[in-house]
């Protein structure tokens, strides 16, 4: 059974469909201040107005946003949807010399952009200069815009469900940032099959605690609570005590985070165990990475009556791929990803690219409504990438009698010890589980004997000090020898990219330096 179409065409009929049935409600609080959909509605209108009239702006134009987790933001993003024009959210954490690079590769005709983070950006080479808007200019030209009797419709652009929406750019962890092209109709069959499959409603509100241009911040959050007239608080800035307050003043019943996000908040959350009250926290839901067993314990502790729902997606699949279908602890299922979405089809394949049966372990291919057609004008990875309609993700998987999906590892970080594979994950996830252990990250490096063999860098909780052989010893009676790390390295912390996902290929290249 396919997966429903949705019944609008673009997110800006999105937007549209809330405003009608929930003006006065509250769409989006950042720091305390709060817009109503209708006070939302018109900020996006009169964003349309000044996006039209300064810069003539056409349909299938690229506009770059570089503004952080800010109401500008969501309302740039929404009058772009409804004339058409293309959005390339930018990373306000990267530098000089990777956000040229993007901006080479997407030939905008406006960068806004924050000199707070970024103030390079006003030079761009690639952009007038007059079309490099900082953000306090964009304020100043829309409060001289203001008018509370703009007309309605605004726009009369026709915006079409295969029409790209946005371009957002992978994190890169295994080589070049690619640039997603992501339909209208990829995001909104990605709402429906979170809507759908976590049971959201316009009773439900979120914090965003992670960056809005990352595809988990734009899709699964921004435009998941706008379509079905939720609840979002903003926060420029990242804070884990901040987002604990927000969760207990304003009653927050969603929270959708990465693992790191997680690790966090179980750090700070333990400073404030009698302070706080987080029984409206229903459902928390992970992606962005994998979500360890060891993490999903400490959740369940801090959190006693929030369901956990492990999600397995990419940036190419508009964020869901795989949704666990209920709370993961209670579940014989726990270490899975869960089911795939309504609509995805699933194949795992060989290295010959023949697919393999149940339980078989082997490469990942999607095809769906949420799967993106094609990279941003990159036709050689799209070559590599894109077959008949299916795309390879480069992730190892196993598919299980009861259709559960089983990531084991992404493919370049799988390890071969002697013709032995090692998969990261599930080291990973026994390691997380030691007492003591706040983080881990396993990585091969190069053995004359073995060709790679594991090395595993953990973080320790600060008043838990660790022994790296009482590790291994506790891991021998878990696991086959070749499986246990060759070397226990201590860090402070794990090294992040600018998604906020552990860089494994500078910890590999640490690992192959040290002695």
């Amino acid at each position: 059974m396919g997966m429903p179409q949705p019944a609008i065409a673009n997110l800006y009929q999105s937007l549209q469909q809330s405003v009608n049935v929930r003006a006065e409600y509250t769409a989006i609080c950042f720091e305390g201040h709060k817009y109503s959909y209708a006070q939302f509605n018109h900020s996006v209108n009169l964003n349309i107005l000044c996006l039209t009239d300064s810069f003539n702006l056409q349909k299938g134009d690229v506009i770059v946003l570089a503004l952080g987790n800010r109401p500008e933001f969501c309302s740039l993003f929404y009058a772009a949807m409804a004339l058409g024009v293309i959005v390339v959210p930018l990373s306000t954490k990267l530098k000089s010399d990777d956000s040229h690079t993007i901006l080479n590769s997407v030939n905008a005709e406006v960068v806004f952009f924050d000199p707070e983070h970024q103030p390079w950006l006003a030079l761009s080479s690639t952009v007038k200069p007059d079309h490099c808007v900082s953000l306090s200019n964009w304020q100043f030209m829309l409060r001289n815009a203001d008018n509370n009797s703009l007309p309605q419709p605004i726009t009369k652009v026709s915006v079409k469900p295969d029409d790209i929406a946005a371009i957002i750019y992978t994190s890169g962890t295994t080589g070049s940032p690619k640039g997603a092209a992501i339909t209208h109709d990829n995001v909104l069959h990605a709402i429906t099959a979170y809507q759908d499959s976590l049971g959201l409603t316009c009773e439900d509100s979120t914090v965003l605690p992670i960056p809005i241009c990352h595809i988990t911040g734009l899709s699964a959050l921004l435009c998941l609570f706008i379509h079905i007239g939720g609840t979002i608080h903003l926060h420029q800035r990242f804070n884990a005590e901040i987002i604990l307050e927000t969760i207990n003043q304003y009653n927050i019943t969603f929270l959708h985070g990465s693992p790191t996000v997680f690790i966090l908040l179980i750090q700070e959350a333990e400073k404030h165990l009698k302070e706080y009250n987080y029984s409206s926290l229903r459902m928390i839901a992970c992606g962005a990475g994998h979500l360890n067993i060891g993490i999903i314990d400490k959740l369940s502790e801090l959190f006693t009556n929030t369901e956990i729902r492990p999600i397995y997606g990419l940036t190419e699949t508009t964020s869901p791929a795989s949704i666990f279908p209920q709370d993961a602890r209670k579940s014989d299922k726990i270490g899975s990803s869960g089911l795939p979405i309504s609509g995805l089809e699933c194949q795992i394949r060989d290295d010959s690219n023949c697919l393999l049966t149940t339980g078989e372990t082997g490469h990942l291919w999607l095809k769906g409504p949420v799967v993106i057609k094609e990279y941003w004008k990159n036709s050689t990875v799209n070559q590599q990438y894109f077959q008949d309609g299916w795309f390879y993700t480069g992730d190892i998987a196993s598919i299980d009698k009861d259709n559960y999906l089983f990531i084991k590892d992404r493919s370049k970080d799988m390890i071969n010890r002697g013709g032995e594979k090692i998969y990261c994950i599930e080291i990973e996830n026994l390691i997380s589980n030691y007492p003591g252990v706040k983080d881990v990250a396993i990585v091969p490096r190069h053995s004359e004997i073995y060709g790679e063999e594991a090395v595993a860098y953990v973080v320790a909780y600060k008043d838990k000090p660790l022994v790296s052989d009482n590790i291994n010893q506790w891991l021998s009676d878990k696991i086959a020898k070749f499986k246990v790390p060759s070397r226990i390295i201590f860090i402070p912390e794990l090294p992040k990219n600018a998604n906020g996902k552990t860089n494994k290929l500078l910890l590999k290249k640490n690992a192959n330096i040290k002695n």
